[in-house]
């Protein structure tokens, strides 16, 4: 079976035959985005890994000690395991400047269950925003019930998304696939960048500045450097975020019109990608870093290393 398209753009790095074909540019875009990905997989996914796997040792361990989880903490968990799992999802993207030559049934599933993260991150962080900032709910049950509903609603929004694809009369054909594969209908980039950031960044916009206003009162004041934490996951994820979903949206405006992609946009397309990923680690590195459970769980953990390694150079020091 035939690489097959729905929308009439391709990949020119992988139609060298085809009209608007630069070969100087297609080697060019492939050696930047080679870098890039060499980047992020030996920096950043490693160091994101790392924290994220700590923060949850250190979560679930506070959890075992005490029979139960501080408010932040419980969201921060949910929150850590889910940017846990985009960084997994973005080893599909280790063979660039190629692609997945998968099936556009699996490429579909694929994107499916990326997006159930993607939503449910973005969903997470407006959840927390208001029952740790707006509201005085603070029971087990009420946080396992909001949770619950928040991920039901990533699933559903997940499923309608993938159902815009477009592809499902060519189930069978090979495509080469991203998690936002390119021969996607333009409704289901208006329908990922709508529902997975244009409304929840407007409605943490809102938020933010109802947190300002009331941010006069004493007690607020200490609340917001309390979920420090929080505020930091927002502006990692909306500048990350922005720029993958201005590339979504340039993607879409090509299939509208019937331009064809650029060897220039492909490599943007690509690092908007790597950075939508990036993002991820990053959170996962912040969450380690100004979470305090988790910050002096580092702290006694690396002071635990350096009294072991010297009580084993002591006797060697003696002799």
């Amino acid at each position: 079976m035939g690489f097959q398209n729905m929308t009439g753009l391709f990949y020119p790095s992988q139609t060298l035959g085809g009209p608007h074909t630069d070969i100087e540019d297609i080697i060019t875009s492939q050696n930047v985005i080679s870098r890039f990905m060499h980047s992020y997989l030996g920096i950043l996914v490693p160091l994101g890994l790392l924290a994220g796997v700590f923060c949850v040792a250190i979560l679930i361990r506070n959890k075992m000690k005490h029979n139960t989880l501080d408010n932040l903490d419980f969201y921060l968990l949910a929150l850590v395991v889910t940017d846990i799992t985009i960084v997994l999802y973005s080893f599909t993207s280790n063979t660039r400047p190629g692609y997945l030559e998968i099936s556009n049934l699996s490429c579909g599933f694929l994107s499916c269950f990326f997006n159930v993260s993607y939503f449910f991150s973005q969903y997470l962080l407006i959840l927390m925003f208001f029952v740790l900032l707006l509201t005085d709910d603070y029971t087990s049950q009420s946080h396992l019930r909001y949770t619950f509903l928040t991920l039901t609603l990533s699933i559903l929004m997940s499923v309608v998304n993938v159902s815009l694809l477009g592809t499902y009369h060519k189930l069978q054909n090979i495509t080469y696939c991203q998690l936002d594969p390119l021969n996607a209908k333009p409704e289901y980039d208006i329908m990922k960048f709508t529902a997975g950031f244009g409304v929840p960044t407007l409605v943490l916009l809102i938020f933010t500045i109802l947190m300002i206003i009331q941010a006069r009162k004493v007690e607020m004041s200490e609340k917001i450097q309390v979920h420090v934490v929080l505020l930091c996951h927002i502006a990692v994820i909306f500048i990350c975020r922005l720029f993958y979903n201005i590339m979504l949206i340039r993607r879409t405006v090509l299939k509208i019109h019937g331009f064809y992609l650029s060897p220039r946009e492909e490599l943007v397309l690509n690092i908007a990608e790597l950075v939508l990923f990036s993002g991820s680690c990053i959170r996962l590195i912040c969450t380690l870093v100004l979470h305090k459970p988790c910050r002096e769980g580092l702290k006694k953990s690396v002071q635990f290393l350096i009294n072991k390694c010297r009580r084993k150079e002591t006797p060697n020091s003696i002799i």
